[in-house]
């Protein structure tokens, strides 16, 4: 798949709807990169692992929910999708590091 840009967004525990613009392959990437995003920001509190995502493709558009939980037992090792699928789980575990 190639890059798409997406916007994915969550509403924190005081209705605040936050969003991050990225380019991503897939939905799952798409979250570890706005997390990581989320992150750095001040003001937007940390997503826990229960938190669901709104991904928004916006070309074409397509909108996909995924939880944090979801995209980590994805990055979990498996060989069935061969170097190219284990390079894609490793970065995307890589984006969200040891605090996911």
């Amino acid at each position: 798949m190639p890059l798409v840009l997406c916007a994915v967004s969550f509403t924190d525990s005081d209705g605040i709807v936050h969003t991050a613009h990225v380019q991503a392959e897939s939905p799952y990437e798409a979250v570890a990169l706005a997390v990581a995003e989320f992150r750095q920001d001040p003001l937007v509190p940390a997503p826990a692992s229960m938190t669901e995502f709104s991904i928004a493709i916006e070309r074409p558009p397509v909108e996909h929910r995924v939880r944090l939980n979801q995209v980590q037992k994805w990055t979990e090792e498996t060989t069935r999708e061969g170097p190219a699928g284990i390079t894609k789980r490793q970065r995307v575990k890589a984006l969200l590091g040891s605090r996911a």
